[in-house]
């Protein structure tokens, strides 16, 4: 028996199954209030075949995960199958057959619907109301009568017309149905793994520094991070819903996505360099430990566990939590580390700069301060990705709720970047920036003009352009530059306390 794996097919087919039920009762109805002669006619028909000497009547028939049998000389109700096979050689209301064959080879007064099933109609078939096969073949002999035209939805039709629909099929009936996310015979699916592991090698080749972070991080912390990334999906599926209910979040929602996947690829080439490595360790093998090599050791054999049954799904399911809990402690450290960096290079630069014999330091009024903030801002330290980002939320609250005040969405692309070339042409920061203490400046340590930080603007829309990628560049590069501080020239610093950015 033909069971075709498409689920998403069901919908459609109990539609069509309620379609041919609200039909019935119309046709009742109808047929109730249209006395005319062709009725009286057929009536006396009607009333023989019911009478019909040796004819059984025996009601409805409903089977769930099992077979139905109309014999030759039974008049049955209306028949209704689920995951089952009905054979109908005798008489019938309304046949519905869901997720099995059904066999005609006698009458069916009402509507035959099959939907994710195949059909068969022997030479004494008459089906007399309307036929609808979907997802499924329909076989009819040629002495077969219908009298309406059949619908038929046909998968092998489908697939004739659309091509990558067959290889969908035959990944999931040879994969996920299995329990396993990678078949073992050869199709399009190991040209998209091998094309995958191209991406990995890319990803640890152009972001080392990360990758390595999260390799670390698990091998300090495998159980750790596991339960990091649970609890991370939670949260983030938390967030994306508190976004979408205050309406003007929406927005936000698309950048969360974008981080979410940056972290989960870096996550997973973690997971697989860290296998790769494990078993470098394992066999006492220097050059196996090489991370290129340990991650192409760690591909090989995660993908030769995802062509296991029920293991290569387990396997599957398990990197996703792992990955991105590894990934996110890396960003923690990294934010950590970054504020005992700039703790530590205060300390080291006042040693460094004071002289064994200079003289005691004069106290330093506010504006001898500013003066000074202002002439060596090229060695105060720089702000990371995660301040940024969190003055930019803030930003983006503050602007997003005077586009909810003006109730005009369009509103907020030009008050967002108004918003920041202002503020960085009057202050050099903004309220988000206030807060957290950071500022920005040009290269050489002078103060942001009007052109300056409309490019910055301007240019920060092309640092979101390839999923955001510019923006996180601040978390991984050694100067802390995005991609819209290489354009405009700038740079962001964080203020020594005491000094007023406003």
């Amino acid at each position: 028996m033909k069971r075709p794996s498409f689920y998403w097919l069901l919908g459609l087919g109990l539609w069509l199954s309620a379609a041919a039920w609200a039909q019935q009762d119309g046709d009742a109805a109808a047929q109730k209030a249209d006395e005319t002669p062709a009725k009286a006619e057929s009536s006396p028909g009607n009333e023989k075949e019911e009478n019909e000497p040796g004819r059984r009547h025996i009601g409805d028939v409903i089977r769930f995960a099992n077979d139905a049998v109309i014999k030759e000389g039974e008049d049955a109700g209306d028949v209704v199958v689920i995951f089952g096979d009905a054979t109908v050689d005798g008489r019938a209301e309304h046949v519905v057959v869901v997720f099995g064959t059904a066999k005609v080879n006698g009458t069916i007064r009402g509507n035959f619907v099959v939907p994710l099933g195949s059909a068969e109609l022997g030479p004494n078939a008459h089906i007399e109301g309307d036929a609808v096969i979907v997802g499924g073949d329909l076989h009819a002999d040629p002495s077969a009568r219908i009298d309406h035209s059949p619908v038929e939805v046909s998968w092998s039709r489908l697939e004739e017309r659309a091509p990558v629909l067959a290889g969908v099929k035959n990944w999931v009936v040879q994969g996920p149905i299995l329990g396993r996310p990678l078949p073992h015979r050869f199709g399009w699916w190991w040209i998209a793994a091998l094309a995958c592991a191209g991406v990995y090698l890319l990803t640890a080749v152009m972001f080392a520094r990360p990758v390595t972070a999260s390799v670390e991080a698990l091998e300090s912390q495998p159980v750790g991070s596991f339960f990091v990334g649970v609890l991370m999906f939670i949260l983030f599926l938390l967030l994306q819903l508190l976004l979408v209910a205050t309406g003007i979040g929406i927005i936000v929602v698309p950048f969360a996505f974008c981080a979410a996947f940056v972290a989960f690829l870096f996550g997973k080439v973690a997971v697989y360099r860290f296998v790769g490595q494990q078993i470098g360790k394992q066999l006492g093998v220097a050059a196996l430990q090489l991370p290129l090599v340990a991650l192409l050791i760690g591909i090989v054999v995660f993908y030769f566990l995802y062509i296991i049954p029920i293991l290569g799904l387990l396997a599957w399911v398990m990197i996703a939590p792992l990955g991105f809990g590894a990934a996110t402690l890396a960003l923690f450290r990294a934010f950590r580390s970054e504020g005992g960096n700039r703790g530590n290079s205060r300390t080291s630069s006042a040693v460094v700069s004071t002289p064994p014999t200079a003289s005691p330091t004069p106290p330093v009024i506010p504006g001898e301060a500013a003066a000074l903030a202002s002439a060596d801002v090229t060695i105060l330290p720089r702000a990371g990705f995660w301040l940024r980002f969190a003055a930019t939320f803030l930003d983006f609250l503050l602007v997003g709720a005077a586009s909810a005040v003006t109730h005009f969405p369009p509103f907020f692309p030009f008050a967002w970047v108004a918003y920041h070339v202002g503020m960085w042409t009057w202050k050099g920061t903004t309220i988000g920036g206030i807060v957290f203490g950071m500022k920005i400046f040009r290269r050489d340590g002078r103060q942001l003009d009007f052109a300056v930080a409309l490019v910055r603007s301007l240019a920060s829309f092309f640092s979101a352009l390839v999923m955001f990628l510019g923006f996180f560049w601040a978390g991984w590069n050694r100067e802390k530059l995005s991609w819209h501080d290489m354009i405009a020239g700038t740079i962001v610093v964080k203020m020594p306390k005491g000094i007023s950015l406003f």
